[in-house]
């Protein structure tokens, strides 16, 4: 609530936010690659806008007066109009079409999640690297990321139902030193957890009642709940959407009741 030159000053103290639009009474903040086009609207819906330009927002009279390029930062994009909407054209792009591309600190990132049953964490970041240089299984920057995730996800997974839930498996490993046998106090929650490939916010990782787990799961055998998996439900649902610590070496912890069906990879945009 406000006015509307409070929600582009929001835009302007954002880091990755590119475009604002809405009115007085209400705010809509949208990332860098988020968006592809705007389309025109009529003055009586009271829509404004405004398009971040080099540190400044651009918030033309003439709609059709909104053009430029940012060049102030490593994530350039160029507007160009054909009526009746501005096409927006990033500087980088994914390997193709199939990926999504998110802001993360180093840049443009593209994300993807794949089926495979039957995997390992070690096996699905094999097929991750197999992609090209650079990339790895994939965490979640922001929540926009987790969404992206679950929602492909359940789209390739669809119903399995002799799960209690299935899994996708995320970037992540304990710490060494967070292993159970001579935990110190700091190990807790996602700090117990390293190699996050291109990541530097934690904000959407919500685990599980009880989870992280660092008790040793099988006594006298070296498997550690040590690598992260993204739960979505079947026939439970009090997990879903939540991280789970899980041994890296099985597809399915648990029994067969949580089995991983998809992994998600990220690598940098060209």
């Amino acid at each position: 609530m406000g006015s509307f030159l409070d929600c582009l000053n929001l835009c302007l103290g954002k880091g990755t936010c590119m475009l604002a639009y809405g009115s007085d009474e209400n705010c809509n903040l949208c990332d860098i690659y988020t968006t592809s086009s705007i389309n025109q609207r009529t003055a009586s819906d009271g829509i404004q806008i405004g398009v971040k330009v080099d540190s400044l927002m651009s918030c033309p009279v003439d709609f059709k007066d909104l053009q430029y390029t940012q060049t102030d930062t490593s994530d350039s994009y160029t507007l160009s109009y054909t009526d009746p909407a501005w096409t927006i054209a990033y500087d980088k792009k994914c390997i193709d079409d199939s990926w999504k591309m998110f802001i993360r600190p180093q840049g443009g990132a593209c994300l993807k999640v794949s089926k495979m049953p039957g995997l390992n964490q070690t096996d699905s970041g094999t097929f991750c690297k197999e992609n090209g240089a650079g990339y790895e299984l994939s965490g979640m920057q922001f929540k926009m990321e987790w969404s992206y995730i679950m929602e492909s996800a359940r789209a390739l997974i669809g119903s399995v139902p002799t799960r209690d839930y299935t899994t996708v498996w995320l970037g992540g490993t304990m710490r060494t030193y967070c292993y159970p046998d001579n935990r110190p106090s700091n190990c807790t929650g996602i700090q117990a957890f390293e190699n996050f490939p291109y990541q530097d916010n934690f904000d959407a990782y919500v685990f599980t009642h009880g989870s992280p787990n660092f008790t040793r799961p099988y006594p006298g055998q070296d498997y550690y709940n040590a690598c992260l998996q993204l739960n979505l439900k079947q026939n439970k649902e009090a997990w879903d959407g939540k991280v789970t610590n899980v041994m890296c070496q099985f597809s399915c912890n648990g029994g067969t009741a949580i089995c991983a069906v998809a992994y998600a990879c990220v690598g940098l945009a060209i």
